[in-house]
């Protein structure tokens, strides 16, 4: 008996299948393949379209004939436009399982050379396959003539992702980032919006050479790492690594989280890597979008990186701390304090409206629960009369009871029930049976406002949900405007400040309750409370501004 290799066809398929988890990854996969297969050399166009149930891909590229169909569906099989010599993306021959990372179905209808072929593949017809033979494609139609342009249309159904998961804008975002490792005269469109790749703005950049001892392992490559006027977003921070202009990872090595490193990205290509036929190979065909790292020029290539982010890192963090000791700093966080302080205020005023409104409906209202740790503290929670030893902001109220048991406490059950608010603010003995020697705990954290330098085509503000913090960009014209002669003492400056606050405050509480209670907040409702906070937070600082006038 020989002993031989063999592969259980339908598992592999769908371990393979197992990698494309997303929606990004699968809709990229199909579109550079149309990129990757254009019809004698013309600029491909790559319509997608995104929705709950399905997802179509369709393209004017080169088209498959019947028996190309065959060599697309055969697990690891030989990229053709590699066996010719083009360098594309594909490499593993494992993209065709792409729609099974996230769906049951996937129609192909194909036009080459004036013959049309459409076939489907279903989820049920795989796990069928138990015996681990090669599994049937169901052809629906075969060969047959049609005037039809040649393209293909790659149509993937039943999706088994929640709405939440389906992700256009994502998909957008990651389509156009890799845009720019492939010809520009493709064009891509998704759900109607043009995909286009944005070159990142920057405000530094640096240059370094392959030093003379990696040259042999790593080619005469050069490293540009860029300084972002903001922070970055995970997906665009780090220094890309591609290998003749195909991406394939980007990464801060083991730098990230580290300090101001979110404001670092870049490029290198090393051609060496497509070239690279070590016994542990330098890529993995898990899509995670990471290189090897236990392949010898990886690891090489990492540690070189990791030195020349850190080289940027440590003089972006110099520069940090000079900035923050300035005495124009120390004016700004002083102000920037101020600011706070109004918006926490509100908030917490806010939040014992909520509070108020939960004790009279008999149970938490929405808004508080989603609300109650917004901002964080030893004590985030409201403490409501009642029987307890802790310290209440609020007391019970009502009109005078009749007829009833009266005294020097508290209201107390009688005949004739009582009219008017639940509480009011006051002091009275709290719900909570935990003792504070100390009263109300202060508390910590909350909204914080921070100014900074972010260039003139930075938006004007931004809300960084994360941490709390307000950012106002110093650099936005409207800002540097109201500046003026008197600098930051100017009081169209400071007026400003405050407006510009207010409106990200009032825009964050609505996108904090969408955030946490999803489908049951609505978009009138948003905006009624934007409009609400505004109106009512201007109205507290209209003294402060009256007064300086």
């Amino acid at each position: 008996m020989t002993i031989e290799v063999s592969s259980h066809v339908a598992r592999d398929f769908l371990q393979n299948a197992a990698y494309f988890n997303n929606v990004l990854k699968v809709v990229w996969e199909y579109v550079s393949n149309s990129l990757d297969n254009p019809r004698n050399s013309e600029p491909v166009v790559c319509e997608v379209s995104i929705s709950k149930n399905r997802i179509l891909v369709k393209d004017n590229a080169s088209g498959m004939s019947q028996e190309d169909l065959k060599r697309f569906f055969q697990m690891h099989g030989e990229n053709i436009q590699r066996a010719v010599g083009r360098l594309v993306r594909g490499r593993f021959g494992t993209g065709k399982c792409a729609a099974f990372g996230i769906a049951d179905v996937l129609r192909v209808e194909t036009v080459k050379d004036g013959f049309k072929n459409v076939v489907e593949l279903h989820r049920t017809g795989i796990e069928e396959a138990r015996t681990g033979e090669p599994f049937p494609v169901k052809e629906i139609v075969i060969d047959e003539f049609t005037v039809e342009s040649p393209g293909t249309i790659i149509e993937i159904t039943n999706i088994n992702l929640s709405r939440n998961r389906i992700d256009v804008k994502g998909s957008i975002d990651y389509v156009e980032r890799h845009l720019g490792r492939h010809q520009q005269v493709h064009s891509v469109i998704i759900n109607g919006h043009l995909c286009q790749y944005q070159e990142q703005s920057f405000v530094r950049e640096e240059q370094f050479q392959v030093p003379s001892n990696l040259k042999d392992t790593l080619g005469n490559v050069v490293c540009i790492i860029r300084v972002s006027p903001t922070p970055l977003s995970s997906a665009l921070n780090g220094i890309d690594i591609l290998s003749n202009g195909i991406w394939h990872e980007t990464t801060l090595v083991e730098l990230g989280g580290k300090e101001m490193v979110q404001y670092i990205f870049g490029e290198i290509d090393v051609p060496a890597l497509e070239l690279d036929n070590s016994p542990i190979p330098s890529f993995d065909n898990t899509r995670s979008g990471c290189l090897n790292p236990e392949n010898q020029l990886v690891r090489v290539l990492y540690s070189w990186l990791q030195d020349c982010i850190e080289n940027v890192r440590l003089q972006l963090v110099k520069e940090e701390r000079q900035r923050r000791a300035s005495e124009e700093a120390k004016r700004l966080s002083e102000q920037a304090q101020q600011i706070a302080e109004v918006l926490n205020e509100d908030f917490e005023a806010y939040r014992r409206e909520l509070a108020r409104a939960s004790a009279s409906a008999g149970h938490e209202v929405g808004p508080l629960t989603a609300l109650r740790d917004l901002i964080g503290g030893e004590d985030s929670s409201e403490v409501l009369p009642g029987e307890g030893e802790e310290e209440s902001s609020l007391q019970e109220a009502g009109a005078p009871h009749k007829d009833g048991e009266s005294g020097d406490g508290l209201p107390r059950d009688g005949e004739e029930p009582r009219t008017g608010l639940d509480f009011v603010s006051g002091q009275s003995a709290g719900s909570s049976s935990r003792v504070s020697s100390k009263g109300r705990k202060s508390r910590r954290g909350g909204f914080s406002i921070d100014y900074r330098n972010e260039t003139e085509d930075a938006p004007r503000s931004r809300y960084e949900g994360d941490t709390k913090i307000i950012v106002i960009n110093l650099d936005h014209p409207q800002v540097n405007a109201s500046i003026g002669g008197d600098g930051l003492e100017n009081q169209a400056f400071r007026q400003l400040s405050y407006e510009i606050a207010f409106t990200e405050y009032a825009l964050a509480i609505p996108h904090e309750l969408a955030d946490k209670l999803g489908e049951y907040y609505d978009a009138i409702e948003a905006i009624a409370e934007v409009r609400e906070i505004v109106d009512r937070i201007s109205r507290r600082t209209a003294d402060l501004f009256r007064n300086r006038a």
